[in-house]
């Protein structure tokens, strides 16, 4: 505890092999099954507290239980990861997807260099919630893994002050630059085929994935963004919050979504552009979210009651998603029957749009302008 007091002094900025040692600990809170719940300090300098637990987690808890339960994790970190152990995260998230992983760190590790900012942007793309921690999750920490003798969490001086900082520099490096995505993702989860094929004899979950570039008036270079459905919060209510941040006036906002958004996140999208009437949103989609079901259905509609334009993504979208979107090296190469699939899914959406039409109509002629004629 001295050595990191002493750290904390020289604002972080000391070497490699002392910022190592003093990444420690990493409580961590899995759920189910509720006792693995513990602190896990890195156990020697060649191995951090991250990968300590990914070790431990799949020994001891995916082997041994039922391979389809699902597992939400939570990680207080003393420092947040470094750019090896974020991309060893990052990577054991995209071959797990029963897990959701979120991260409070109490400091940000070799926040100025590049390479740790990417990674933490890698893992973020990965599914993992990244938060700096403030007061409610100190005191979570010190309730569950410190031997605190019965006394409560008593907050140091600027607690608030320093979480603020952490928690704007955070956000910063997660939001710009965009957070590109790998090839191989954007051709599993933008795939438009009607059933998902396996990859290398596994099954992929297709996750929800939106992609938007706001366009300015004011000559300055686009706003870009990649979201993924975080704990508790969709993409799409996600896009909305960051664009609540911003003074938007007349703009133009596209978006290129792997699915169509759920009812409860088309209602939200609908009533951000009606609080936006001069804001120019248009919505790609490469996928249909149980468009057979009627409450889904209806969704969609309030989408274009609200002036917000939904169309399918085509060889146009694809390709242009690709080009902005995408850490590509080589140019985009459509799968077989794209343009096909586009077309039938396309049918699908005027059809959900005529039937809404329909019943706009209906409504109307129901509606009684007047006294009844007697």
């Amino acid at each position: 505890m001295a050595r990191d007091a002493s750290l904390r002094k020289e604002d972080g900025r000391d070497s490699d092999k002392e910022q190592s040692s003093a990444r420690s600990p990493v409580p961590a809170q899995s759920t189910p099954p509720p006792h693995h719940a513990f602190p896990f300090l890195s156990q020697s300098s060649h191995l951090h507290a991250e990968v300590c637990f990914l070790s431990w987690f799949h020994t001891q808890v995916l082997e041994v239980l039922p391979p389809g339960e699902r597992y939400s994790i939570t990680w207080y970190v003393s420092w947040s990861p470094c750019n090896k152990c974020a991309e060893k995260v990052a990577w054991f998230l995209d071959t797990h997807s029963n897990l959701s992983l979120a991260i409070f760190s109490s400091r940000l590790y070799y926040f100025w260099k590049p390479d740790y900012q990417d990674k933490l942007r890698r893992l973020n793309q990965a599914g993992a919630h990244m938060a700096a921690m403030d007061f409610p999750e100190f005191k979570k920490c010190w309730d569950k893994f410190v031997d605190n003798d019965g006394k409560s969490f008593r907050p140091w001086k600027r607690l608030k002050i320093n979480f603020r900082s952490q928690d704007s520099r955070l956000r910063k490096i997660l939001r710009s630059p965009v957070s590109l995505l790998r090839e191989d993702i954007f051709y599993l989860q933008y795939n438009n085929r009607h059933r998902v094929e396996p990859v290398q004899h596994r099954y992929y979950q297709r996750k929800t994935y939106l992609c938007y570039q706001l366009e300015q008036h004011n000559d300055q270079q686009p706003l870009k963004g990649c979201l993924q459905n975080k704990k508790g919060k969709h993409a799409e209510i996600l896009f909305i919050d960051e664009m609540r941040s911003l003074e938007l006036g007349q703009m133009r906002i596209t978006c290129y979504l792997t699915w169509s958004p759920c009812p409860n996140c088309a209602q939200e999208l609908a009533a951000f552009k009606m609080d936006h009437p001069d804001l120019v949103l248009h919505i790609y989609t490469s996928r249909l979210y149980f468009h057979w079901r009627r409450q889904y259905q209806e969704g969609l509609c309030s989408l274009w009651r609200s002036g917000i334009q939904v169309d399918i993504m085509d060889l146009p979208q694809f390709t242009d998603c690709w080009i902005n979107f995408v850490n590509s090296q080589s140019p985009f190469w459509p799968w077989n029957n794209l343009e096909k699939n586009s077309w039938c899914i396309q049918r699908r959406l005027q059809r959900i749009k005529s039937r809404g039409l329909q019943d706009l109509t209906n409504d109307l002629g129901n509606l009684q302008l007047g006294p009844p004629l007697s």
